[in-house]
């Protein structure tokens, strides 16, 4: 995409991750966000938090998405639904890509210890 760490602007707002813990703010950033195809697709103008974090999640569409966007979601049909000039687009997922994302993700990853020796005290 091209985009450098200039392009953020600042944030203060905090931020907690699902585990209720405080996520550090990079900053944030407005990008245009197309859905669908055409004829049928939508573009709008969205503000995202970036956050340097390990995640399954590329973004995470929130409230304020769902709502500029006019978007059903149907969880069980892996659908998103939403309103266009023309007609109602439709997004679909792909439930096994889904899940094998998932698993990657949530993968153990070897930890790494030191000793009290390793540090110049």
């Amino acid at each position: 995409m091209g985009l450098t760490r200039e392009k953020l602007q600042p944030a203060a707002s905090p931020l907690y991750g699902f585990d209720n813990r405080p996520v550090r703010v990079e900053g944030m950033i407005s990008l245009p966000v197309v859905l669908g195809e055409f004829p049928r697709q939508a573009t709008h103008s969205i503000q995202f938090i970036v956050v340097k974090s390990e995640s399954a999640y590329n973004a995470i569409f929130g409230r304020p998405l769902q709502s500029i966007f006019g978007i059903i979601a149907s969880i069980p049909h892996f659908r998103l639904k939403f309103l266009t000039p023309s007609r109602t687009g439709v997004v679909r997922g792909d439930q096994q890509e889904a899940q094998s994302c998932y698993l990657r993700q949530a993968q153990p990853r070897p930890s790494i210890t030191l000793s009290i020796e390793d540090f110049d005290l």
